[in-house]
Protein backbone atom coordinates (compact mmCIF):
# COMPACT_ATOMS: atom_id res chain seq x y z
CA UNK A 1 0.00 0.00 0.00
CA UNK A 2 1.29 3.58 -0.86
CA UNK A 3 -0.17 6.39 0.76
CA UNK A 4 -1.93 7.68 -2.34
CA UNK A 5 -3.32 4.02 -2.38
CA UNK A 6 -4.92 4.50 1.44
CA UNK A 7 -6.28 8.00 0.85
CA UNK A 8 -8.36 7.39 -2.20
CA UNK A 9 -9.38 3.85 -0.63
CA UNK A 10 -10.84 5.65 2.00
CA UNK A 11 -12.60 8.43 -0.65
CA UNK A 12 -10.64 11.23 0.68
CA UNK A 13 -8.45 12.04 -2.26
CA UNK A 14 -9.22 12.51 -6.27
CA UNK A 15 -5.62 13.20 -6.87
CA UNK A 16 -5.74 16.63 -6.51
CA UNK A 17 -4.58 19.64 -4.04
CA UNK A 18 -7.34 19.14 -1.54
CA UNK A 19 -8.54 16.66 0.81
CA UNK A 20 -11.82 15.89 1.72
CA UNK A 21 -11.85 14.96 5.51
CA UNK A 22 -15.15 13.50 7.47
CA UNK A 23 -15.62 14.00 10.78
CA UNK A 24 -17.21 11.49 13.30
CA UNK A 25 -20.36 13.71 14.46
CA UNK A 26 -19.50 12.21 17.85
CA UNK A 27 -18.49 16.37 19.04
CA UNK A 28 -19.61 19.37 17.77
CA UNK A 29 -22.72 17.91 16.40
CA UNK A 30 -24.09 16.29 12.66
CA UNK A 31 -20.98 14.34 10.49
CA UNK A 32 -19.51 17.12 8.20
CA UNK A 33 -16.88 17.26 5.19
CA UNK A 34 -13.37 18.83 6.03
CA UNK A 35 -11.63 20.67 3.22
CA UNK A 36 -7.90 20.67 3.77
CA UNK A 37 -4.85 20.74 1.62
CA UNK A 38 -2.63 17.62 0.59
CA UNK A 39 0.19 19.02 2.17
CA UNK A 40 -1.12 20.20 5.54
CA UNK A 41 -0.93 15.95 6.32
CA UNK A 42 1.99 14.59 3.93
CA UNK A 43 4.11 17.73 5.20
CA UNK A 44 3.44 16.60 8.91
CA UNK A 45 4.28 13.04 8.46
CA UNK A 46 8.06 13.26 8.47
CA UNK A 47 7.19 15.02 11.93
CA UNK A 48 5.14 12.11 13.44
CA UNK A 49 7.37 9.81 12.60
CA UNK A 50 10.07 11.58 14.98
CA UNK A 51 7.96 12.37 17.74
CA UNK A 52 6.30 8.60 17.78
CA UNK A 53 9.79 7.06 16.67
CA UNK A 54 7.96 4.65 13.48
CA UNK A 55 10.40 3.51 11.31
CA UNK A 56 10.44 1.56 7.81
CA UNK A 57 10.99 -1.76 9.47
CA UNK A 58 7.97 -1.47 11.36
CA UNK A 59 4.82 -3.69 11.24
CA UNK A 60 1.94 -0.67 12.02
CA UNK A 61 -1.62 -1.73 13.31
CA UNK A 62 -4.05 0.90 12.04
CA UNK A 63 -7.67 -1.32 12.02
CA UNK A 64 -10.77 0.57 12.46
CA UNK A 65 -13.12 2.81 9.92
CA UNK A 66 -12.15 5.18 7.91
CA UNK A 67 -11.92 8.56 10.25
CA UNK A 68 -9.13 10.87 10.22
CA UNK A 69 -7.37 8.91 13.21
CA UNK A 70 -6.54 5.92 11.14
CA UNK A 71 -6.25 7.24 7.53
CA UNK A 72 -3.76 9.40 8.62
CA UNK A 73 -2.32 6.70 10.68
CA UNK A 74 -2.26 4.32 7.46
CA UNK A 75 -1.24 6.96 5.15
CA UNK A 76 1.30 8.61 7.14
CA UNK A 77 3.49 4.83 7.72
CA UNK A 78 2.92 3.80 3.76
CA UNK A 79 4.82 6.77 3.05
CA UNK A 80 7.24 5.95 5.66
CA UNK A 81 8.10 2.38 3.74
CA UNK A 82 6.34 0.54 6.95
CA UNK A 83 3.76 -2.21 6.16
CA UNK A 84 0.62 -1.59 7.08
CA UNK A 85 -2.11 -3.87 8.44
CA UNK A 86 -5.60 -1.60 7.63
CA UNK A 87 -8.54 -3.70 8.90
CA UNK A 88 -12.23 -1.82 8.61
CA UNK A 89 -13.19 -3.38 11.68
CA UNK A 90 -11.53 -3.41 15.35
CA UNK A 91 -10.54 -6.62 16.96
CA UNK A 92 -7.49 -7.04 19.58
CA UNK A 93 -6.16 -10.35 17.65
CA UNK A 94 -5.06 -8.03 14.47
CA UNK A 95 -2.67 -6.66 17.02
CA UNK A 96 -0.54 -9.77 16.33
CA UNK A 97 2.83 -8.99 14.45
CA UNK A 98 2.36 -5.78 14.61
CA UNK A 99 5.35 -3.48 16.29
CA UNK A 100 2.95 -0.03 16.31
CA UNK A 101 -0.16 -0.19 16.96
CA UNK A 102 -2.65 3.30 16.33
CA UNK A 103 -5.33 3.20 19.17
CA UNK A 104 -8.11 4.89 21.07
CA UNK A 105 -7.60 4.48 25.13
CA UNK A 106 -10.69 1.37 24.89
CA UNK A 107 -8.67 -0.56 22.12
CA UNK A 108 -5.55 -0.55 24.21
CA UNK A 109 -7.29 -1.73 27.11
CA UNK A 110 -8.19 -4.58 24.74
CA UNK A 111 -4.58 -4.70 23.13
CA UNK A 112 -3.28 -5.60 26.59
CA UNK A 113 -5.69 -8.49 27.40
CA UNK A 114 -3.54 -10.19 24.13
CA UNK A 115 -0.27 -12.60 25.62
CA UNK A 116 3.03 -12.50 23.24
CA UNK A 117 2.82 -8.63 21.91
CA UNK A 118 5.08 -7.63 19.83
CA UNK A 119 4.28 -4.02 19.90
CA UNK A 120 6.71 -1.72 20.64
CA UNK A 121 4.39 1.83 20.44
CA UNK A 122 1.07 2.05 20.81
CA UNK A 123 0.26 5.59 19.52
CA UNK A 124 -2.93 6.16 21.42
CA UNK A 125 -5.91 9.34 20.22
CA UNK A 126 -9.42 9.85 20.65
CA UNK A 127 -10.08 9.98 24.29
CA UNK A 128 -8.07 10.88 27.29
CA UNK A 129 -5.52 7.71 28.59
CA UNK A 130 -6.06 6.56 31.66
CA UNK A 131 -3.47 6.56 34.15
CA UNK A 132 -3.78 3.15 35.07
CA UNK A 133 -3.79 2.03 31.41
CA UNK A 134 -1.10 3.83 30.76
CA UNK A 135 1.49 2.03 33.59
CA UNK A 136 0.11 -1.43 32.50
CA UNK A 137 1.27 -0.59 28.62
CA UNK A 138 4.64 0.19 29.98
CA UNK A 139 4.72 -2.84 32.42
CA UNK A 140 3.80 -4.88 29.63
CA UNK A 141 6.99 -3.26 27.58
CA UNK A 142 5.01 -0.90 25.01
CA UNK A 143 6.43 2.74 24.53
CA UNK A 144 3.12 5.03 24.93
CA UNK A 145 2.62 8.10 22.35
CA UNK A 146 -0.35 10.50 22.48
CA UNK A 147 -1.44 12.96 21.22
CA UNK A 148 -4.44 15.48 20.45
CA UNK A 149 -5.72 16.44 17.79
CA UNK A 150 -9.19 16.95 15.84
CA UNK A 151 -9.89 16.73 11.93
CA UNK A 152 -10.09 20.53 11.67
CA UNK A 153 -6.42 21.32 12.88
CA UNK A 154 -5.10 18.04 12.22
CA UNK A 155 -2.12 17.35 15.31
CA UNK A 156 -2.18 19.63 17.82
CA UNK A 157 -0.16 18.45 20.45
CA UNK A 158 1.99 14.75 21.14
CA UNK A 159 4.36 13.12 23.93
CA UNK A 160 5.38 10.71 26.71
CA UNK A 161 3.09 11.73 29.60
CA UNK A 162 2.95 15.27 28.32
CA UNK A 163 1.90 16.47 25.61
CA UNK A 164 3.31 19.43 23.95
CA UNK A 165 3.13 21.28 21.01
CA UNK A 166 3.50 19.35 17.94
CA UNK A 167 6.13 20.32 15.24
CA UNK A 168 5.44 23.73 14.25
CA UNK A 169 2.19 24.28 16.14
CA UNK A 170 1.69 27.02 18.85
CA UNK A 171 -1.15 26.24 21.58
CA UNK A 172 -3.04 29.07 23.54
CA UNK A 173 -5.45 28.74 26.30
CA UNK A 174 -8.12 31.36 25.59
CA UNK A 175 -10.14 31.73 28.55
CA UNK A 176 -9.98 28.36 29.41
CA UNK A 177 -10.44 27.13 25.18
CA UNK A 178 -7.54 26.02 23.06
CA UNK A 179 -6.61 27.76 20.47
CA UNK A 180 -3.66 26.58 17.75
CA UNK A 181 -1.52 28.54 15.35
CA UNK A 182 -0.14 25.34 12.93
CA UNK A 183 0.48 25.23 8.80
CA UNK A 184 -1.45 21.55 9.48
CA UNK A 185 -5.02 23.58 9.51
CA UNK A 186 -8.04 22.68 7.38
CA UNK A 187 -9.23 25.62 4.95
CA UNK A 188 -12.98 25.03 6.43
CA UNK A 189 -15.76 22.84 5.56
CA UNK A 190 -17.56 21.45 2.10
CA UNK A 191 -20.28 23.20 1.21
CA UNK A 192 -20.06 26.01 3.58
CA UNK A 193 -21.44 24.00 5.84
CA UNK A 194 -21.11 25.13 9.96
CA UNK A 195 -19.36 23.45 12.47
CA UNK A 196 -16.99 23.98 15.20
CA UNK A 197 -13.85 25.76 13.64
CA UNK A 198 -13.36 29.25 14.49
CA UNK A 199 -10.45 31.76 13.53
CA UNK A 200 -8.98 34.42 14.84
CA UNK A 201 -5.95 35.69 12.26
CA UNK A 202 -4.09 33.11 12.16
CA UNK A 203 -4.92 30.83 14.86
CA UNK A 204 -8.02 28.56 15.05
CA UNK A 205 -10.07 26.09 17.76
CA UNK A 206 -12.89 24.13 17.66
CA UNK A 207 -14.03 24.45 21.36
CA UNK A 208 -12.13 22.11 23.47
CA UNK A 209 -11.17 23.60 26.54
CA UNK A 210 -7.90 22.84 28.29
CA UNK A 211 -4.45 24.83 29.85
CA UNK A 212 -1.23 25.26 28.84
CA UNK A 213 1.30 25.61 31.63
CA UNK A 214 4.58 25.91 31.04
CA UNK A 215 4.67 24.47 27.69
CA UNK A 216 2.75 21.35 28.67
CA UNK A 217 -1.04 21.14 27.29
CA UNK A 218 -3.54 19.39 29.05
CA UNK A 219 -6.84 18.97 26.97
CA UNK A 220 -10.44 18.47 28.90
CA UNK A 221 -12.14 18.12 26.13
CA UNK A 222 -15.00 19.41 23.70
CA UNK A 223 -16.67 22.03 26.61
CA UNK A 224 -19.61 19.29 27.00
CA UNK A 225 -21.37 20.29 30.47
CA UNK A 226 -24.19 18.71 32.49
CA UNK A 227 -26.77 21.61 33.49
CA UNK A 228 -27.69 20.30 37.65
CA UNK A 229 -29.58 22.23 39.61
CA UNK A 230 -28.65 25.63 38.57
CA UNK A 231 -24.85 24.62 38.29
CA UNK A 232 -22.72 23.63 35.28
CA UNK A 233 -20.41 21.09 35.49
CA UNK A 234 -17.82 20.41 32.81
CA UNK A 235 -17.39 16.53 31.72
CA UNK A 236 -13.89 16.76 31.10
CA UNK A 237 -12.84 18.06 34.36
CA UNK A 238 -14.43 15.39 36.05
CA UNK A 239 -13.55 12.85 33.83
CA UNK A 240 -9.89 13.90 34.45
CA UNK A 241 -10.20 13.54 37.88
CA UNK A 242 -11.48 9.92 37.72
CA UNK A 243 -9.11 8.84 35.69
CA UNK A 244 -6.55 9.57 37.71
CA UNK A 245 -8.16 7.40 40.42
CA UNK A 246 -6.54 4.32 41.97
CA UNK A 247 -7.56 1.24 39.49
CA UNK A 248 -9.14 3.43 37.71
CA UNK A 249 -8.28 1.96 34.03
CA UNK A 250 -11.42 4.14 31.85
CA UNK A 251 -14.93 5.91 32.79
CA UNK A 252 -16.98 8.27 30.84
CA UNK A 253 -19.16 10.54 32.53
CA UNK A 254 -22.33 12.05 31.09
CA UNK A 255 -25.44 14.23 32.46
CA UNK A 256 -28.47 11.75 33.30
CA UNK A 257 -32.02 13.63 33.00
CA UNK A 258 -33.88 14.87 36.71
CA UNK A 259 -36.87 15.92 37.62
CA UNK A 260 -36.05 18.42 40.13
CA UNK A 261 -32.52 19.46 39.12
CA UNK A 262 -33.09 19.08 35.53
CA UNK A 263 -29.50 16.94 35.16
CA UNK A 264 -27.26 15.12 37.99
CA UNK A 265 -23.71 13.80 36.98
CA UNK A 266 -23.30 10.30 36.48
CA UNK A 267 -20.41 7.98 35.59
CA UNK A 268 -19.73 4.64 34.40
CA UNK A 269 -16.36 3.14 35.63
CA UNK A 270 -14.31 0.17 34.51
CA UNK A 271 -11.67 -0.81 37.35
CA UNK A 272 -10.79 1.16 40.96
CA UNK A 273 -12.16 0.33 44.26
CA UNK A 274 -15.31 1.83 44.82
CA UNK A 275 -14.49 3.48 48.61
CA UNK A 276 -10.77 4.47 47.01
CA UNK A 277 -12.37 6.21 44.06
CA UNK A 278 -15.00 8.16 46.34
CA UNK A 279 -12.11 9.15 48.26
CA UNK A 280 -10.55 10.78 45.27
CA UNK A 281 -13.17 12.10 44.02
CA UNK A 282 -13.85 14.33 47.57
CA UNK A 283 -10.70 15.31 47.34
CA UNK A 284 -10.02 16.71 44.08
CA UNK A 285 -13.62 17.30 42.91
CA UNK A 286 -16.12 20.45 44.41
CA UNK A 287 -18.93 18.67 45.79
CA UNK A 288 -21.37 19.88 42.67
CA UNK A 289 -19.11 17.69 40.63
CA UNK A 290 -18.92 14.74 42.27
CA UNK A 291 -20.91 11.73 40.08
CA UNK A 292 -24.02 11.19 41.80
CA UNK A 293 -25.14 7.64 40.06
CA UNK A 294 -22.27 5.56 39.95
CA UNK A 295 -21.99 2.58 37.36
CA UNK A 296 -19.43 -0.43 36.57
CA UNK A 297 -18.83 -2.05 33.91
CA UNK A 298 -16.04 -5.02 32.55
CA UNK A 299 -15.91 -2.57 29.51
CA UNK A 300 -17.34 0.41 28.11
CA UNK A 301 -19.45 0.15 24.97
CA UNK A 302 -17.51 2.17 21.79
CA UNK A 303 -19.05 4.05 19.47
CA UNK A 304 -18.60 3.31 15.26
CA UNK A 305 -15.98 5.18 15.09
CA UNK A 306 -13.92 4.02 18.26
CA UNK A 307 -14.40 6.50 20.50
CA UNK A 308 -16.64 6.01 23.69
CA UNK A 309 -19.93 7.08 22.76
CA UNK A 310 -22.01 8.36 25.85
CA UNK A 311 -25.20 7.45 23.89
CA UNK A 312 -24.17 3.89 23.74
CA UNK A 313 -23.69 4.20 27.60
CA UNK A 314 -27.66 5.68 28.13
CA UNK A 315 -28.44 2.55 26.41
CA UNK A 316 -26.28 0.13 28.27
CA UNK A 317 -27.50 1.77 31.60
CA UNK A 318 -31.52 1.95 30.78
CA UNK A 319 -31.03 -1.62 29.39
CA UNK A 320 -29.57 -2.97 32.70
CA UNK A 321 -26.32 -4.79 31.09
CA UNK A 322 -24.24 -1.62 32.84
CA UNK A 323 -24.67 -2.27 36.45
CA UNK A 324 -25.14 0.66 39.26
CA UNK A 325 -21.94 0.28 41.64
CA UNK A 326 -22.98 -0.14 45.19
Amino acid sequence: MSWQQALRAAGYWDGGDVLRVPTSGTSGGAPRTVLRTLRSWTDSFEPFADATGIDPGDVVLAAGPSTSLFVYARAQAAALGARVIDEPRWRPEYVRGATVAHLTPTMLGDVLQVEDLDLRVAIVAGAALAPTLHEEALRRGVDVVEYYGASELSLVAIGRGELRPFSSVEVESRDGVLWARSPWTALGYADGADGPLRRAGDWCTVGDTGEVTDGVVRVYGRGDVVSTGGATVRVGEVSTALRAAPGVVDCVVLGLPHPRLGEVVAVVVVGGDRRAVLDHCRSMLEKVQRPVRWYTADRLPVAATGKLGAAELERAIDSGTVRRWT
